[in-house]
Parts: C-alpha cells; sequence; structure tokens
C-alpha cells in the first residue's frame, strides 16, 4: 500500500483535521526531561557519569518522545 508522504497528507488536511492531530499530538508527545534523557541512555548501556554529562548537554535540544502510559512518571 503506498502512503502519501507527511507533508502531502498535512497538506490535504482540512483545519478541522489538522486542528485534530494538533491536538492528539500535543496530547502523546513532549520534551523529554534532563532526567528522562539520562535514564534512557542508562537503560542502553552507558554508564552514570557519562549519561548525566549527555544529558545535560542533549537537554538543550528539546528531544521529542511519544510517551505512553508504560514511561509515566
Amino acid at each position: 500500500m503506498n502512503e502519501p508522504d507527511l507533508m502531502t497528507a498535512i497538506d490535504a488536511m482540512t483545519p478541522e483535521q489538522l486542528t485534530g492531530a494538533t491536538i492528539a499530538l500535543d496530547h502523546v508527545t513532549r520534551p523529554l526531561t534532563v532526567r528522562e534523557i539520562e535514564h534512557a541512555l542508562r537503560r542502553h548501556g552507558v554508564v552514570k557519569s557519562r549519561a548525566t554529562l549527555f544529558a545535560a548537554s542533549l537537554r538543550k535540544l528539546s528531544i521529542i518522545a511519544v510517551v505512553g502510559p508504560e514511561q509515566a512518571a
């Protein structure tokens, strides 16, 4: 099945569809906190001292995550 690319799909949305999509994305995405970045790095084998340093450096990038209930704090 050939799906349109993202920009084509967005351009084809009505204003109401675009508003709904924006609301849905706002509910399931948000920037990661420094602590969440650090924990994600630790879960993937980065030692604590480096994870802390990397997370502090990455905090300025506003890394967005899709957050589900399994990651709720």
